[in-house]
């Protein structure tokens, strides 16, 4: 995947614009989205339903957000998957999104009510917004640590979309 000329440095000045935690974790990161909306965030894992789902969703209902998330995959991917949504929310993204796959996962829901909900959802990495999520979830994921310190996987997929990795510059010391 290539990424469009610009979008790194975008998405590290936006990060940079915040107090990010440190040591940063995934569930920091949700708390710190979650105060400067000033309305709850809540990470759920995925029912399973099939194969037609996406592997993360972010949904903005009326007075919570809910980020959904594959918990059947590694830990790093799952926090991959988590920060991605979560750059939506914090881009504010509204996307586009095919509604009959979410009525799989909320069966009990109107499609007009999941199209207000959603703003319309997002598929695939070939819109902007989607490139842009994709792209903070990359920059954050370097920073999530383990024992040994950044997760090898976050590590490894940087390298391989995003030649040459540099250090963050824009990570607040």
């Amino acid at each position: 995947m290539a990424f469009p000329r610009g979008l790194r440095r975008r998405c590290e000045q936006r990060l940079s614009a915040l107090s990010l935690p440190d040591p940063f974790t995934v569930e920091g990161f949700r708390a710190l989205l979650e105060q400067e909306r000033g309305r709850p965030i809540v990470l759920e894992p995925l029912p399973a339903l099939g194969p037609d789902l996406p592997c993360g969703l972010w949904i903005a209902l009326p007075s919570v957000d809910v980020v959904y998330y594959e918990p059947r995959t590694s830990p790093a991917h799952r926090d991959l998957i988590k920060l991605h949504e979560l750059g939506h929310v914090l881009c504010g993204h509204t996307g586009t999104f095919e509604l009959s796959r979410l009525s799989v996962l909320l069966p009990d829901l109107t499609p007009e009510l999941i199209a207000g909900l959603l703003g319309a959802g997002r598929t695939g990495y070939h819109t902007a917004e989607e490139q842009e999520a994709e792209m903070i979830a990359l920059l954050l994921a370097d920073l999530v640590g383990t024992d040994d310190g950044p997760s090898a996987v976050s590590g490894r997929l940087a390298a391989s979309l995003l030649h040459p990795v540099r250090p963050p510059r824009w990570r607040k010391a």
